[in-house]
């Protein structure tokens, strides 16, 4: 806030005293530079306080008044408005009481009498800045918690368009799946959540509608193999090597082996079935970062780590967690089609921070026995992973 674009007059002060010539005083030495509403003592402080709640920003008042001291005065002021700055006028006799308030009152300052007018305006003008920070923050605090509860309402319209458009498809884990578009699509670190807000204007039936029609896309394109091969097991494991390294012979250089870090356990097979799943969804990130990059693999203790540049992806998966209701293109259903076969055939995704934030890095492994140990009904899977919604929370709630 630069000093020259204050207007300390955008604001009242209240100044409460039972002299009238001490008040008239205050008000003939500040009236320039700040707007003043005079009281004679609390109980018309308080009426008047009431009176232009809004509008008041600093309130000053005597310690010694009839009826109440001003430090009571004061609590009674900061229980309505406890943005208010406060500010307590004592003789120096007072100086103990005036003291003891400071520091268990939250009042922001003491002045004592006789006044230094050069010193009580900057003061003055010191609280008043004071108030203006304070309610910069309070609309900042507003707007964020605002567009919090925006996401919190369309984060469910999300998840109730999944589950009418999901709920009869046999597919299991869809859940996961979305999630890990959603971790796709959204920037490395910490970033504003009225990036992702809802456009102004737009009702939750409109909302609804976009996301189901969407999702609707996305599920029409769905190829009709999603589902096979029927069954992955244990019983014919493959290392990770072994599924992945016919893919980066065939990748042209977009695809390289960095050193691994640790041996992962064994893949599901057998080894052709397996890569019948994962291959779509290694071909489809590989075209979509194109140019920008390639994608490095490792091996680690989960299974595979990817390395790639995110900014290519993020843009062709904005539709997904926007409310544009923008049409999303075929890349992009090829990559959300491609996370869904992998979650189908037991696929966990998990996604780790990178310094640099140029470059998206996810794991990913498989655990056949969550298949297994899922619900025969897939809507009752959907419905648990989808309304639950761990991921918002986990996210924005904090």
């Amino acid at each position: 806030m630069s000093q020259q674009s204050l207007d300390y007059r955008e604001h009242l002060i209240l100044f409460v005293d039972d002299e009238q010539k001490t008040r008239k005083y205050f008000a003939k030495l500040f009236g320039k530079t700040f707007r003043v509403v005079l009281a004679e003592d609390g109980v018309n402080g308080l009426e008047r306080f009431r009176e232009y709640q809004d509008e008041i920003g600093v309130v000053v008042t005597d310690q010694r008044m009839p009826n109440e001291t001003g430090s009571e005065f004061l609590e009674k002021v900061a229980l309505l408005k406890p943005s208010v700055v406060r500010i307590l006028s004592t003789a120096y006799a007072d100086i103990d009481a005036a003291v003891d308030s400071v520091n268990k009152g939250g009042i922001y300052r003491y002045i004592t009498k006789p006044w230094e007018v050069p010193e009580l305006e900057v003061t003055l003008k010191r609280a008043m800045e004071l108030y203006m920070v304070r309610l910069e923050r309070e609309e900042l605090v507003r707007q964020k918690m605002m567009s919090v509860e925006i996401l919190a309402a369309s984060d469910r319209i999300v998840s109730l368009a999944a589950l009418s458009m999901f709920q009869n498809s046999g597919l299991r884990r869809v859940g996961e799946a979305l999630k890990a578009v959603v971790r796709l699509s959204e920037e490395q670190g910490e970033r504003p959540v009225t990036e992702r807000g809802i456009a102004e204007g737009l009702s939750w039936r409109e909302l609804y509608r976009r996301h189901l029609s969407f999702l609707g896309t996305v599920s029409a394109s769905l190829p009709p193999d999603l589902t096979s091969p029927e069954n992955l097991g244990f019983d014919e494991r493959c290392a990770v090597r072994d599924v992945l390294d016919p893919i980066v012979a065939s990748s042209g250089g977009k695809v390289v082996w960095n050193e691994p870090r640790a041996t992962p356990p064994d893949w599901p097979g057998p080894v052709d079935a397996m890569q019948s799943v994962v291959r779509p969804f290694i071909d489809t990130l590989s075209d979509l970062v194109g140019s920008d990059g390639n994608l490095q693999f490792e091996e680690v203790l989960s299974g595979l780590e990817i390395g790639f540049p995110g900014r290519p992806v993020r843009q062709v998966l904005q539709p997904m967690v926007s409310s544009s209701g923008e049409e999303p293109s075929r890349p992009a259903l090829d990559l959300i089609g491609s996370l869904i076969r992998m979650a189908h055939h037991g696929g966990m995704f998990d996604f780790l921070p990178d310094p640099n934030r140029s470059e998206s890095r996810l794991r990913i492994g498989f655990d056949v026995s969550r298949v297994e140990r899922a619900p025969e009904d897939g809507y009752e899977e959907l419905a648990a992973d989808l309304v639950g919604n761990e991921l918002f929370w986990s996210r924005y709630v904090e």
